[in-house]
This record gives C-alpha cells, sequence and structure tokens, in this order.
C-alpha cells in the first residue's frame, strides 16, 4: 500500500515549501506617507528583489522535491531528491532572511507616491509575507535536514522495509 511510504519530514517541507513561494506574493515590503485624509501604504511583492525572486524558485523546489520524496520509490533517486530538498530549503530561508535587509535597496530613495504633493517623507518597512517565507524557510530546513539525517542513520530505510515487509 503506496500510504504506508508517506514520510512526514517530507510532507513538512512540501507544505513547508509552498508556504513559503506563497509568501512571495504575500508582499514582502511595503512603504506608507501620509497625505491629506489619512495614510496610503503601497505593498510590493517579493519579485521586486532579485530575493524574493530566488525565495520563490527555492519555495517551488522544496515543494517539488518533496512531493518527490514521497511519490518514487526507487532508494538511489529518493536519496538525490532528499538532498535537493535540502538544498532548496536552505536556499529559502538565506533568500528570505536576506530580504530583511533590502528593504531601503527595494523600494530606493524616491518611490512613486500617488497623491502626495511635493517632498512628502516616507516609512518603508517589511510586510507579513516576508516572515511568512521566513518561517517557511526554517520549517522546511530543519524537516529536511531531519529527513536526511535520519535516511543516513539508516531509520528510513529500516521503516521502509518493515512497511514493505507486510504487504
Amino acid at each position: 500500500m503506496r500510504s504506508e511510504r508517506i514520510n512526514f519530514l517530507a510532507v513538512v517541507t512540501a507544505v513547508a515549501g509552498l508556504t513559503g513561494f506563497i509568501g512571495v506574493y504575500a508582499k514582502w515590503f511595503s512603504y506608507s506617507y501620509p497625505v491629506d485624509g489619512g495614510t496610503v501604504t503601497i505593498y510590493l511583492d517579493g519579485t521586486w528583489d532579485g530575493t524574493g525572486a530566488i525565495a520563490f524558485a527555492a519555495g517551488i523546489g522544496a515543494l517539488l522535491f518533496g512531493c518527490a520524496y514521497i511519490l518514487l520509490a526507487d532508494p538511489a533517486i529518493r536519496r538525490i531528491v532528499a538532498l535537493l530538498m535540502v538544498i532548496s530549503s536552505m536556499v529559502l530561508l538565506i533568500s528570505s532572511a536576506i530580504g530583511f535587509t533590502r528593504v531601503a535597496e527595494t523600494i530606493g530613495p524616491n518611490p512613486i507616491l500617488p497623491g502626495a504633493e511635493g517632498q512628502t517623507p516616507f516609512e518603508a518597512t517589511v510586510a507579513i509575507g516576508l516572515a511568512m517565507s521566513l518561517a517557511s524557510g526554517i520549517i522546511a530546513t530543519v524537516a529536511s535536514v531531519l529527513l536526511v539525517a535520519r535516511r543516513e542513520a539508516g531509520v528510513e530505510e529500516s521503516a521502509e522495509m518493515s512497511a514493505a515487509a507486510t504487504v
């Protein structure tokens, strides 16, 4: 039965990869400025910066490699896919962490301020999507590293063999 081969850590990595790349489009950066009658806040996707584009690709990689680890049966391919999961997860984590330092470069010194007149001060900050991608990167990295550690220790292979023996 196929459900006996589903690995919890691979599922966690795949779901974290999914939320990581969704986080890129859930707004990474924001800037706000005062106008007559209130404050305007403009949100920017992570793809406005190179770190967001890299995080997007790494999130998709963690998702796809996590799913491939679940679906494929060949031990040699699963070993390579597990290592690719670790690489994708770490790239997601690192690019999201670097994104926190790129707010000023992404928004720039003179952003477009619709409705503002003259020299208007603005405040640039990170948005919720960046924190979402960072948390996903942490979860995916921990899950994929644990998966590889269990696999190298032989715990995963013995569980797979015992599941295959019961069929």
